[in-house]
């Protein structure tokens, strides 16, 4: 682990570029191919994604309450993290601001993480500070690298790299090569250069974590920091209400409607036109492919009860031809299911 024992924290740094920069794009994260497809508890490969909120660490509560949300998900970390975050928690389950890059599983039937709307499995920690508290009232960043002694700051944006150090103007250089792969990642221009390494790094006076270890040389300096992804989530794409309606005999049979929410959580909603009371169902949806998304319900009126769908998505409709239910798939006829985005 690196450790960063300055006299300016981390933090500082990087909340004086975001009052520099201007706003964050939704660029892809650099999320290496090796980390970013997963398969979760069925066997059923979905992509990891990026989620940032409210994170509460203790004995009964390993949570995080995505930003703008009122979910809340176990949070399941890897053992190799979890020293490494004891060393930065604080007592009383005081919250922190948090970032992690994982995918959801349904919540067990029983334990502490019983109760939860879903369970995020933590591939790795992006970024997790106690002294952030209003991170989720921020934009959310670029990917940056930050140091000190002397202080400066990098952030990478589209084909550009920008530096920031106190009492200097910011300065730019085109990125011309630029590599990712697993637990790496390599940023080159004319002048200068950044490498970026999957370790966790630590700024004790700061009390914050990061994913990543830094090395930059910038027109002949060397500056060595912590770094974090950029903090967007790539797949919020698939937000917004898809509805459809199935038809027995030519008359309207079934409308179905679901909802895709940008905290990954997601609800299905059956109306009859005959006049029989509506059903719901909750539970959540993460992206399995570029043009494919999983949507796994949790509960069924209320009681638990485990279904999955994976879509394909189609011009402005979801489609599927079938669903596993409680691990058995059945085929939702020749028609199979269309929903039209709203």
């Amino acid at each position: 682990m690196t450790h960063l024992r300055q006299a300016l924290p981390a933090i500082a740094l990087m909340t004086l570029l975001t009052g520099c920069s201007g706003p964050s794009t939704s660029e892809p994260v650099d999320i290496t191919p090796a980390d970013s497809q997963q398969a979760d508890a069925s066997g059923n490969k979905v992509q990891a994604f990026m989620l940032r909120g409210s994170v509460v660490l203790g004995h009964e509560s390993y949570s995080i309450q995505p930003c703008g949300s009122t979910k809340q998900y176990w949070l399941t970390i890897p053992p190799t993290e979890r020293q490494a975050l004891a060393d930065i928690t604080r007592p009383g389950y005081e919250p922190m601001y948090g970032e992690f890059i994982g995918y959801l599983e349904p919540a067990p039937a029983d334990g502490f993480a019983a109760d939860y709307d879903a369970r995020f499995q933590v591939k790795q920690i992006n970024l997790i500070s106690a002294e952030m508290t209003q991170g989720c009232a921020q934009t959310p960043h670029q990917t940056r690298a930050f140091g000190h002694e002397p202080g400066w700051v990098v952030e990478i944006s589209g084909n550009q790299a920008s530096l920031l150090r106190p009492d200097n103007q910011r300065q730019q250089q085109i990125i011309s090569k630029k590599r990712i792969q697993s637990g790496l990642q390599h940023y080159q221009g004319d002048a200068f250069q950044l490498d970026l390494t999957k370790q966790q790094c630590n700024d004790t006076m700061s009390d914050s974590l990061f994913g990543w270890h830094a090395e930059l040389s910038w027109e002949g300096n060397s500056y060595r920091g912590c770094a974090t992804l950029g903090s967007v989530d790539i797949t919020r794409h698939w937000v917004g209400r898809y509805q459809g309606t199935s038809y027995i005999g030519g008359n309207p049979a079934l409308t179905t409607t679901v909802t895709l929410n940008p905290d990954h959580s997601a609800t299905t909603r059956y109306d009859y036109p005959s006049g029989d009371p509506s059903t719901h169902e909750t539970g959540f949806w993460q992206q399995a492919s570029d043009n494919t998304v999983q949507v796994v319900m949790t509960k069924h009126q209320g009681r638990r009860l485990i279904s999955q769908r994976l879509f394909t998505l189609d011009g402005d409709r979801l489609t599927t031809r079938e669903e596993t239910v409680s691990g058995q798939t059945y085929s939702l006829g020749n028609d199979g299911l269309s929903l039209k985005k709203q």
